[in-house]
């Protein structure tokens, strides 16, 4: 949106009454957030979870592939909440580096 469009939106808006412009603003609100759901970046974690419906499709292991970007940050915290939510158990490894 250019910024004379935003311009002209203010503009025409200052001779709605406020209700109308109440209505408005929580459009442009809505329309914000459904825009940025569509346009949000799964985490790896995500996506990985998204393909365990797959887990009994053996003759397409491809759908198992996560592909994480070298800058992508992992969510260790969210990661380890999901594996503990599901029955699996934290165990430290006596072995030092």
């Amino acid at each position: 949106m250019s910024i004379n469009t935003i311009d002209l939106v203010t503009e025409k808006m200052q001779y709605l009454p406020a209700e109308k412009q109440e209505e408005i603003l929580d459009f442009v609100e809505f329309l914000t957030v459904k825009y940025q759901a569509e346009n949000k970046k799964k985490s790896a974690e995500e996506r990985a979870i998204e393909r365990l419906a797959d887990v009994d499709d053996q003759d397409n292991p491809e759908k198992w592939h996560t592909v994480v970007e070298i800058d992508e940050e992992i969510d260790e915290i969210a990661l380890e909440k999901w594996l503990e939510e599901r029955g699996y158990k934290k165990t430290l490894s006596n072995q030092t580096a």
